[in-house]
């Protein structure tokens, strides 16, 4: 497995909407995307930054993912909606824990 890991910058003013946008369309979008397995999308308020970390069943998926969402249609949404990408890489999996 592989996991595509992103940490965005947010303008605060935008959370309502940006919340709004998470739920109704990025989760659905992205649990859609090829060779998904599970997302996290989880936020650190003081700091304005949200961290996401979602897993494929393969690299060539998580791959042609983070292609998608750096793109440029997906960076001038981002960008509307107060949205900047400060890092994103793709990572191989190497053990998973759960309670």
């Amino acid at each position: 497995m592989y996991a595509a890991i992103g940490v965005w910058n947010m303008e605060a003013d935008n959370w309502e909407e940006q919340q709004r946008a998470l739920h109704e369309e990025i989760v659905p979008l992205v649990s859609q995307s090829p060779g998904f397995v599970s997302g996290y999308w989880m936020a650190d308020r003081t700091t304005a930054k949200t961290y996401t970390t979602i897993i494929f069943e393969g690299e060539e998926a998580a791959q042609r993912f983070k292609g998608f969402v750096l793109g440029e249609e997906r960076a001038e949404r981002q960008e509307e909606a107060g949205v900047g990408n400060e890092s994103f890489v793709i990572a191989e999996v190497l053990a998973e824990a759960r309670r």
